[in-house]
Protein backbone atom coordinates (compact mmCIF):
# COMPACT_ATOMS: atom_id res chain seq x y z
CA UNK A 1 0.00 0.00 0.00
CA UNK A 2 2.51 2.27 0.80
CA UNK A 3 4.44 1.81 -2.62
CA UNK A 4 1.82 2.48 -4.23
CA UNK A 5 0.60 5.83 -2.03
CA UNK A 6 4.49 7.53 -2.09
CA UNK A 7 4.21 8.54 -6.05
CA UNK A 8 0.68 10.16 -5.55
CA UNK A 9 2.20 11.94 -2.32
CA UNK A 10 5.32 12.72 -4.31
CA UNK A 11 3.52 13.74 -7.41
CA UNK A 12 1.05 16.15 -5.07
CA UNK A 13 4.11 17.38 -3.45
CA UNK A 14 6.00 18.91 -6.56
CA UNK A 15 2.84 19.89 -7.88
CA UNK A 16 2.53 22.10 -5.05
CA UNK A 17 5.84 23.24 -5.30
CA UNK A 18 5.82 23.98 -8.91
CA UNK A 19 3.40 27.13 -7.79
CA UNK A 20 4.12 30.08 -5.99
CA UNK A 21 2.15 30.87 -3.10
CA UNK A 22 2.25 34.73 -4.31
CA UNK A 23 0.38 33.58 -7.80
CA UNK A 24 -2.30 32.66 -5.86
CA UNK A 25 -5.12 35.57 -6.02
CA UNK A 26 -7.00 35.89 -2.44
CA UNK A 27 -10.15 38.62 -2.48
CA UNK A 28 -13.48 38.00 -0.60
CA UNK A 29 -16.14 39.75 1.30
CA UNK A 30 -17.91 39.44 4.33
CA UNK A 31 -20.35 41.56 7.51
CA UNK A 32 -21.51 40.46 10.75
CA UNK A 33 -22.88 41.93 13.70
CA UNK A 34 -25.79 42.37 16.18
CA UNK A 35 -29.11 43.52 16.57
CA UNK A 36 -30.74 44.55 19.55
CA UNK A 37 -34.57 45.21 18.68
CA UNK A 38 -36.82 47.78 20.97
CA UNK A 39 -40.59 45.97 20.12
CA UNK A 40 -39.77 41.89 20.21
CA UNK A 41 -37.63 39.48 21.23
CA UNK A 42 -36.28 38.92 17.12
CA UNK A 43 -34.65 42.01 15.91
CA UNK A 44 -36.42 42.87 12.76
CA UNK A 45 -34.85 43.77 9.26
CA UNK A 46 -36.78 44.91 6.06
CA UNK A 47 -34.92 43.29 3.09
CA UNK A 48 -33.12 39.65 2.76
CA UNK A 49 -32.58 38.06 -0.50
CA UNK A 50 -34.59 38.10 -3.31
CA UNK A 51 -36.55 41.25 -1.76
CA UNK A 52 -33.48 43.22 -1.58
CA UNK A 53 -33.04 46.27 0.79
CA UNK A 54 -35.15 48.82 -0.70
CA UNK A 55 -34.81 51.19 2.06
CA UNK A 56 -30.79 50.71 2.38
CA UNK A 57 -28.92 47.81 3.91
CA UNK A 58 -27.25 50.35 6.52
CA UNK A 59 -28.55 49.06 9.72
CA UNK A 60 -30.48 46.42 7.94
CA UNK A 61 -28.92 43.20 7.88
CA UNK A 62 -29.67 39.91 10.32
CA UNK A 63 -27.15 37.87 8.51
CA UNK A 64 -23.66 36.98 8.90
CA UNK A 65 -22.28 36.39 4.97
CA UNK A 66 -18.79 35.72 3.48
CA UNK A 67 -17.24 35.22 -0.08
CA UNK A 68 -13.82 33.51 -0.13
CA UNK A 69 -12.25 33.68 -3.44
CA UNK A 70 -9.69 31.92 -4.63
CA UNK A 71 -7.70 32.33 -8.51
CA UNK A 72 -4.82 30.60 -9.90
CA UNK A 73 -3.11 30.93 -13.46
CA UNK A 74 -2.15 27.68 -14.27
CA UNK A 75 -0.49 28.62 -17.87
CA UNK A 76 0.74 31.40 -19.12
CA UNK A 77 2.88 30.65 -22.88
CA UNK A 78 3.02 32.90 -25.69
CA UNK A 79 -0.14 34.95 -24.40
CA UNK A 80 -2.49 32.17 -23.82
CA UNK A 81 -3.52 32.33 -20.17
CA UNK A 82 -5.47 29.71 -18.33
CA UNK A 83 -6.84 30.77 -14.95
CA UNK A 84 -9.31 28.58 -12.06
CA UNK A 85 -11.28 30.58 -10.13
CA UNK A 86 -13.35 29.43 -7.47
CA UNK A 87 -15.42 31.51 -4.72
CA UNK A 88 -16.82 29.63 -1.51
CA UNK A 89 -19.64 31.67 0.17
CA UNK A 90 -21.28 30.84 3.94
CA UNK A 91 -24.46 32.76 5.20
CA UNK A 92 -26.60 32.28 8.02
CA UNK A 93 -30.17 31.84 7.66
CA UNK A 94 -31.44 34.81 5.39
CA UNK A 95 -35.30 36.03 6.85
CA UNK A 96 -36.37 39.15 8.11
CA UNK A 97 -35.50 38.32 11.53
CA UNK A 98 -31.88 38.24 13.34
CA UNK A 99 -31.10 34.03 12.95
CA UNK A 100 -27.43 34.13 13.19
CA UNK A 101 -27.02 31.82 16.39
CA UNK A 102 -23.97 31.06 18.34
CA UNK A 103 -20.13 30.09 16.79
CA UNK A 104 -20.90 26.28 16.94
CA UNK A 105 -24.81 26.47 16.61
CA UNK A 106 -26.84 26.87 13.15
CA UNK A 107 -30.03 28.14 13.41
CA UNK A 108 -33.12 27.07 11.37
CA UNK A 109 -36.61 29.05 10.57
CA UNK A 110 -38.36 30.31 13.54
CA UNK A 111 -35.41 29.71 15.75
CA UNK A 112 -35.28 26.01 15.50
CA UNK A 113 -32.00 25.74 17.05
CA UNK A 114 -31.53 21.86 15.83
CA UNK A 115 -32.05 23.63 12.30
CA UNK A 116 -34.79 23.49 9.27
CA UNK A 117 -35.25 19.68 9.77
CA UNK A 118 -34.18 18.81 13.50
CA UNK A 119 -31.50 16.34 12.06
CA UNK A 120 -28.36 18.53 12.41
CA UNK A 121 -27.46 21.45 14.12
CA UNK A 122 -25.51 22.71 10.93
CA UNK A 123 -28.81 23.01 8.62
CA UNK A 124 -29.96 26.53 9.39
CA UNK A 125 -26.54 27.58 7.68
CA UNK A 126 -25.68 27.74 3.84
CA UNK A 127 -22.17 26.96 2.34
CA UNK A 128 -21.65 26.47 -1.15
CA UNK A 129 -19.91 26.89 -4.25
CA UNK A 130 -20.84 30.35 -5.93
CA UNK A 131 -18.04 30.25 -8.76
CA UNK A 132 -16.19 27.46 -10.23
CA UNK A 133 -14.84 27.92 -13.54
CA UNK A 134 -12.07 28.12 -15.84
CA UNK A 135 -10.86 30.99 -18.71
CA UNK A 136 -8.81 30.74 -21.20
CA UNK A 137 -7.49 33.95 -22.33
CA UNK A 138 -6.22 33.86 -25.92
CA UNK A 139 -3.63 36.42 -27.56
CA UNK A 140 -6.58 38.79 -29.06
CA UNK A 141 -7.66 39.31 -25.32
CA UNK A 142 -10.79 37.36 -26.19
CA UNK A 143 -11.91 35.20 -23.38
CA UNK A 144 -13.09 31.17 -23.64
CA UNK A 145 -14.81 30.22 -20.50
CA UNK A 146 -17.04 27.23 -19.20
CA UNK A 147 -18.08 26.26 -15.85
CA UNK A 148 -20.33 27.86 -12.87
CA UNK A 149 -19.84 31.71 -12.04
CA UNK A 150 -21.72 35.32 -10.84
CA UNK A 151 -21.79 36.76 -15.00
CA UNK A 152 -21.35 40.29 -15.21
CA UNK A 153 -23.14 41.52 -12.80
CA UNK A 154 -24.18 44.63 -11.82
CA UNK A 155 -25.42 45.76 -8.44
CA UNK A 156 -26.38 49.23 -6.07
CA UNK A 157 -24.17 48.28 -3.13
CA UNK A 158 -26.11 50.37 -0.66
CA UNK A 159 -29.44 48.55 -0.85
CA UNK A 160 -27.31 44.77 -2.14
CA UNK A 161 -29.83 45.15 -5.38
CA UNK A 162 -28.52 43.51 -8.80
CA UNK A 163 -30.66 44.78 -10.84
CA UNK A 164 -28.71 42.87 -13.90
CA UNK A 165 -27.90 39.57 -13.09
CA UNK A 166 -27.58 36.43 -15.39
CA UNK A 167 -25.52 33.92 -12.97
CA UNK A 168 -25.34 30.62 -13.22
CA UNK A 169 -23.81 27.53 -15.27
CA UNK A 170 -22.72 28.14 -18.70
CA UNK A 171 -20.09 29.16 -21.42
CA UNK A 172 -19.28 31.96 -23.46
CA UNK A 173 -17.13 34.02 -25.03
CA UNK A 174 -15.98 37.53 -23.60
CA UNK A 175 -14.25 40.89 -24.73
CA UNK A 176 -14.31 40.52 -28.61
CA UNK A 177 -13.09 44.00 -29.35
CA UNK A 178 -14.92 45.83 -32.09
CA UNK A 179 -12.32 48.42 -32.34
CA UNK A 180 -12.79 51.88 -30.83
CA UNK A 181 -16.36 51.10 -30.13
CA UNK A 182 -16.01 48.81 -26.74
CA UNK A 183 -16.56 45.06 -26.67
CA UNK A 184 -18.87 42.09 -27.21
CA UNK A 185 -19.66 38.95 -25.05
CA UNK A 186 -21.88 35.83 -25.77
CA UNK A 187 -22.82 33.48 -23.39
CA UNK A 188 -25.57 30.63 -22.72
CA UNK A 189 -26.47 30.63 -18.81
CA UNK A 190 -28.86 27.50 -17.30
CA UNK A 191 -31.05 28.13 -14.46
CA UNK A 192 -32.94 25.03 -12.72
CA UNK A 193 -35.88 24.80 -10.77
CA UNK A 194 -37.38 22.42 -8.64
CA UNK A 195 -41.01 21.91 -9.45
CA UNK A 196 -41.92 20.72 -6.36
CA UNK A 197 -41.81 23.26 -4.15
CA UNK A 198 -43.81 25.41 -6.87
CA UNK A 199 -45.92 23.19 -7.15
CA UNK A 200 -46.70 23.00 -3.47
CA UNK A 201 -46.68 26.59 -3.19
CA UNK A 202 -49.39 27.32 -5.97
CA UNK A 203 -51.60 24.10 -5.51
CA UNK A 204 -50.73 22.13 -8.49
CA UNK A 205 -51.18 18.21 -9.05
CA UNK A 206 -49.07 16.04 -7.60
CA UNK A 207 -47.32 14.39 -10.10
CA UNK A 208 -43.63 13.25 -9.61
CA UNK A 209 -42.55 13.01 -12.96
CA UNK A 210 -44.21 16.83 -13.85
CA UNK A 211 -43.00 17.71 -10.42
CA UNK A 212 -38.83 16.85 -11.30
CA UNK A 213 -36.44 19.83 -11.97
CA UNK A 214 -36.87 22.16 -15.07
CA UNK A 215 -34.24 23.66 -16.86
CA UNK A 216 -34.30 27.05 -17.85
CA UNK A 217 -31.97 28.22 -20.32
CA UNK A 218 -30.91 31.91 -21.61
CA UNK A 219 -28.81 33.40 -24.55
CA UNK A 220 -26.89 36.25 -23.44
CA UNK A 221 -25.55 39.21 -25.67
CA UNK A 222 -23.72 42.07 -24.01
CA UNK A 223 -22.07 45.25 -25.96
CA UNK A 224 -20.30 47.18 -22.98
CA UNK A 225 -18.37 49.96 -22.98
CA UNK A 226 -19.33 52.14 -26.41
CA UNK A 227 -17.94 55.00 -26.01
CA UNK A 228 -19.87 58.45 -25.54
CA UNK A 229 -18.53 61.30 -24.74
CA UNK A 230 -16.13 62.46 -22.18
CA UNK A 231 -15.54 59.85 -19.53
CA UNK A 232 -19.36 58.78 -20.64
CA UNK A 233 -19.95 54.75 -21.90
CA UNK A 234 -22.78 53.32 -22.49
CA UNK A 235 -23.43 49.07 -22.08
CA UNK A 236 -26.38 47.02 -24.12
CA UNK A 237 -27.63 43.66 -22.85
CA UNK A 238 -30.22 41.33 -24.84
CA UNK A 239 -31.00 38.32 -22.95
CA UNK A 240 -33.81 35.27 -24.81
CA UNK A 241 -34.97 32.78 -22.18
CA UNK A 242 -36.58 29.70 -22.57
CA UNK A 243 -38.00 26.02 -20.56
CA UNK A 244 -36.74 22.75 -21.94
CA UNK A 245 -39.75 20.51 -20.36
CA UNK A 246 -40.18 17.24 -20.41
CA UNK A 247 -43.50 15.31 -21.84
CA UNK A 248 -45.11 15.12 -18.44
CA UNK A 249 -44.23 18.60 -17.56
CA UNK A 250 -45.58 19.77 -20.67
CA UNK A 251 -49.22 18.36 -19.51
CA UNK A 252 -49.46 20.47 -16.50
CA UNK A 253 -47.11 23.62 -17.24
CA UNK A 254 -47.04 25.94 -20.40
CA UNK A 255 -43.58 26.72 -22.16
CA UNK A 256 -42.86 30.10 -21.35
CA UNK A 257 -40.08 32.48 -22.94
CA UNK A 258 -39.05 35.56 -22.35
CA UNK A 259 -37.05 38.33 -23.50
CA UNK A 260 -35.22 40.92 -21.66
CA UNK A 261 -33.26 43.97 -23.13
CA UNK A 262 -31.24 46.49 -20.80
CA UNK A 263 -29.26 49.96 -21.56
CA UNK A 264 -27.20 51.76 -18.86
CA UNK A 265 -25.64 55.12 -19.50
CA UNK A 266 -22.36 55.29 -16.98
CA UNK A 267 -20.57 59.40 -16.45
CA UNK A 268 -17.40 59.48 -14.75
CA UNK A 269 -16.19 61.98 -12.78
CA UNK A 270 -19.55 63.12 -11.91
CA UNK A 271 -18.84 65.43 -8.51
CA UNK A 272 -15.42 63.55 -7.52
CA UNK A 273 -17.39 60.25 -8.25
CA UNK A 274 -20.39 58.84 -10.95
CA UNK A 275 -23.44 58.58 -12.19
CA UNK A 276 -25.67 55.33 -13.49
CA UNK A 277 -28.80 55.61 -15.19
CA UNK A 278 -30.45 52.34 -17.08
CA UNK A 279 -33.63 50.74 -18.48
CA UNK A 280 -34.59 47.50 -18.79
CA UNK A 281 -37.51 45.92 -20.24
CA UNK A 282 -38.65 42.19 -19.71
CA UNK A 283 -41.33 40.08 -21.52
CA UNK A 284 -43.43 36.88 -20.03
CA UNK A 285 -40.99 34.60 -18.21
CA UNK A 286 -38.89 37.89 -17.66
CA UNK A 287 -41.43 40.22 -17.21
CA UNK A 288 -40.92 41.01 -13.03
CA UNK A 289 -38.29 43.66 -14.73
CA UNK A 290 -41.59 45.59 -13.66
CA UNK A 291 -41.77 45.15 -9.94
CA UNK A 292 -38.99 45.84 -7.20
CA UNK A 293 -40.53 43.64 -4.24
CA UNK A 294 -39.11 40.49 -5.44
CA UNK A 295 -37.61 41.73 -8.87
CA UNK A 296 -33.95 41.63 -7.26
CA UNK A 297 -31.58 39.85 -9.13
CA UNK A 298 -32.89 40.89 -12.98
CA UNK A 299 -32.13 37.94 -15.59
CA UNK A 300 -31.07 34.89 -12.90
CA UNK A 301 -34.63 33.89 -12.54
CA UNK A 302 -36.73 32.67 -15.17
CA UNK A 303 -40.79 32.03 -14.15
CA UNK A 304 -41.45 28.29 -14.62
CA UNK A 305 -44.89 28.48 -15.64
CA UNK A 306 -47.35 30.68 -17.63
CA UNK A 307 -47.01 34.26 -17.41
CA UNK A 308 -48.37 36.50 -19.56
CA UNK A 309 -47.04 40.35 -19.18
CA UNK A 310 -44.62 42.77 -19.37
CA UNK A 311 -42.84 45.23 -17.40
CA UNK A 312 -40.07 48.13 -17.51
CA UNK A 313 -37.43 49.46 -14.79
CA UNK A 314 -35.47 52.55 -14.36
CA UNK A 315 -33.13 53.31 -12.16
CA UNK A 316 -30.72 56.37 -11.25
CA UNK A 317 -27.69 55.62 -9.00
CA UNK A 318 -24.52 56.91 -8.20
CA UNK A 319 -21.87 58.67 -5.72
CA UNK A 320 -20.18 61.74 -5.05
CA UNK A 321 -17.03 62.38 -2.95
CA UNK A 322 -15.91 65.17 -1.93
CA UNK A 323 -13.09 66.29 0.33
CA UNK A 324 -15.13 66.76 3.73
CA UNK A 325 -18.56 64.67 2.92
CA UNK A 326 -19.46 61.82 0.59
CA UNK A 327 -23.22 60.79 -1.17
CA UNK A 328 -24.63 57.66 -1.83
CA UNK A 329 -27.68 57.33 -4.01
CA UNK A 330 -30.29 55.45 -5.43
CA UNK A 331 -33.77 55.90 -6.97
CA UNK A 332 -35.82 53.39 -8.50
CA UNK A 333 -39.09 52.96 -10.90
CA UNK A 334 -40.82 50.00 -11.79
CA UNK A 335 -44.51 49.16 -13.84
CA UNK A 336 -45.84 46.08 -14.57
CA UNK A 337 -48.52 45.44 -16.93
CA UNK A 338 -49.91 41.95 -16.21
CA UNK A 339 -52.32 40.00 -19.05
CA UNK A 340 -51.94 36.58 -16.65
CA UNK A 341 -50.69 37.13 -13.32
CA UNK A 342 -49.93 33.75 -12.03
CA UNK A 343 -46.67 35.43 -10.22
CA UNK A 344 -49.10 37.20 -7.48
CA UNK A 345 -47.43 40.22 -9.25
CA UNK A 346 -50.77 42.23 -10.88
CA UNK A 347 -50.30 45.25 -13.10
CA UNK A 348 -48.98 47.94 -10.98
CA UNK A 349 -45.95 50.67 -10.10
CA UNK A 350 -43.46 50.34 -7.34
CA UNK A 351 -40.82 52.71 -6.32
CA UNK A 352 -38.26 53.19 -3.73
CA UNK A 353 -35.27 55.62 -3.03
CA UNK A 354 -32.48 55.49 -0.78
CA UNK A 355 -29.88 58.50 0.13
CA UNK A 356 -26.59 57.76 2.58
CA UNK A 357 -24.48 61.16 3.05
CA UNK A 358 -21.43 60.34 5.19
CA UNK A 359 -19.51 63.45 6.59
CA UNK A 360 -15.53 62.55 7.59
CA UNK A 361 -14.33 63.95 10.85
CA UNK A 362 -10.67 62.45 10.39
CA UNK A 363 -8.81 60.34 8.26
CA UNK A 364 -10.41 56.73 9.79
CA UNK A 365 -14.03 57.73 10.74
CA UNK A 366 -17.03 59.21 9.68
CA UNK A 367 -20.63 59.61 10.52
CA UNK A 368 -23.25 58.21 7.72
CA UNK A 369 -26.92 58.90 7.75
CA UNK A 370 -29.21 56.66 5.36
CA UNK A 371 -32.69 57.22 4.66
CA UNK A 372 -34.79 55.06 2.86
CA UNK A 373 -38.95 54.98 1.36
CA UNK A 374 -40.29 52.56 -0.55
CA UNK A 375 -44.37 52.77 -2.00
CA UNK A 376 -45.73 49.96 -3.79
CA UNK A 377 -48.85 48.04 -5.36
CA UNK A 378 -49.69 45.60 -2.13
CA UNK A 379 -49.09 42.36 -3.52
CA UNK A 380 -48.85 38.54 -2.38
CA UNK A 381 -45.32 39.39 -1.76
CA UNK A 382 -45.44 42.17 0.43
CA UNK A 383 -49.20 42.70 1.62
CA UNK A 384 -48.93 40.12 4.41
CA UNK A 385 -49.70 42.75 6.98
CA UNK A 386 -52.36 45.05 5.24
CA UNK A 387 -54.18 42.92 3.40
CA UNK A 388 -57.10 45.77 3.29
CA UNK A 389 -54.47 48.27 1.22
CA UNK A 390 -54.38 48.80 -2.17
CA UNK A 391 -50.79 50.32 -1.65
CA UNK A 392 -48.06 49.66 0.78
CA UNK A 393 -44.83 51.49 1.98
CA UNK A 394 -42.21 51.95 4.39
CA UNK A 395 -39.48 53.86 5.76
CA UNK A 396 -35.99 53.31 7.60
CA UNK A 397 -34.14 55.98 8.92
CA UNK A 398 -30.25 54.89 10.26
CA UNK A 399 -27.55 56.93 12.25
CA UNK A 400 -24.26 54.94 12.32
CA UNK A 401 -20.67 55.82 13.43
CA UNK A 402 -17.62 54.11 11.30
CA UNK A 403 -14.33 53.67 11.53
CA UNK A 404 -12.37 52.48 8.53
CA UNK A 405 -8.70 52.76 7.05
CA UNK A 406 -9.76 55.80 4.57
CA UNK A 407 -13.08 57.95 4.48
CA UNK A 408 -13.78 57.64 0.81
CA UNK A 409 -17.23 56.25 0.02
CA UNK A 410 -15.69 52.35 -0.70
CA UNK A 411 -13.42 52.47 2.10
CA UNK A 412 -13.26 48.65 4.14
CA UNK A 413 -13.27 47.18 6.29
CA UNK A 414 -15.77 49.49 8.04
CA UNK A 415 -16.71 48.80 11.95
CA UNK A 416 -20.07 50.80 12.53
CA UNK A 417 -22.32 51.14 15.51
CA UNK A 418 -25.79 51.88 14.43
CA UNK A 419 -29.48 53.13 15.28
CA UNK A 420 -32.33 52.49 13.25
CA UNK A 421 -35.92 53.37 13.12
CA UNK A 422 -37.97 51.22 11.59
CA UNK A 423 -41.78 51.84 10.16
CA UNK A 424 -44.48 50.80 7.69
CA UNK A 425 -46.84 48.38 6.17
CA UNK A 426 -44.11 45.89 5.31
CA UNK A 427 -42.88 45.15 8.77
CA UNK A 428 -44.08 41.69 9.41
CA UNK A 429 -46.45 41.51 12.62
CA UNK A 430 -46.07 37.38 13.17
CA UNK A 431 -42.08 38.08 13.22
CA UNK A 432 -42.26 41.77 15.48
CA UNK A 433 -45.49 40.35 17.47
CA UNK A 434 -46.37 44.52 16.81
CA UNK A 435 -50.28 44.95 15.82
CA UNK A 436 -51.34 46.66 12.35
CA UNK A 437 -51.14 49.90 13.96
CA UNK A 438 -47.99 49.79 15.48
CA UNK A 439 -45.76 48.52 13.05
CA UNK A 440 -42.44 50.68 13.70
CA UNK A 441 -39.35 49.40 15.56
CA UNK A 442 -36.01 50.49 17.01
CA UNK A 443 -32.93 48.69 16.35
CA UNK A 444 -29.17 48.96 18.06
CA UNK A 445 -26.60 47.15 17.04
CA UNK A 446 -22.84 47.03 15.33
CA UNK A 447 -21.38 45.73 12.28
CA UNK A 448 -18.68 44.95 10.43
CA UNK A 449 -18.59 44.46 6.94
CA UNK A 450 -15.41 44.40 4.37
CA UNK A 451 -13.75 43.13 1.39
CA UNK A 452 -10.39 42.20 0.12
Amino acid sequence: MKAKMLPITAVVALALGSVSASAVDFHGYMRSGLNYGSQSGNAYCFGNGNLGHLLGRLGDECDTYAEISLSQEVYNKANNKFTVHTLVAYGSNESNWDEQGNSWQGVGKGGDRAGDNGTSAWNGQRLSFREAYVDYEMPSGITLWAGKRFYQRKDIHIMDFYYLNNSGHGVGLENIGVGNLGSLSFAIIKQQVDMEDVGAVYGWPDNSRSNSAMNSYKLDARWNGIPMWSDATLDVALIYAWQKMSKAQKDVYHNNTGFLGFIEWTQGNFFGGFNKLSFAYGTDALDYAGVLNGGNHLGDNVIPYDEDGSGFRVIDWGVVEQSKWNLGYAVLFAHKHAKNANWSHPSGNDWAFVLRPSFKWSDYTSTVLEFGYTNQKNTGWNGWATPDKNRVSATKLTLAQQWSPATHFWARPSIRVFGSWLAGDLMRNEYTGLSHNKQHEYILGAQVEAWW
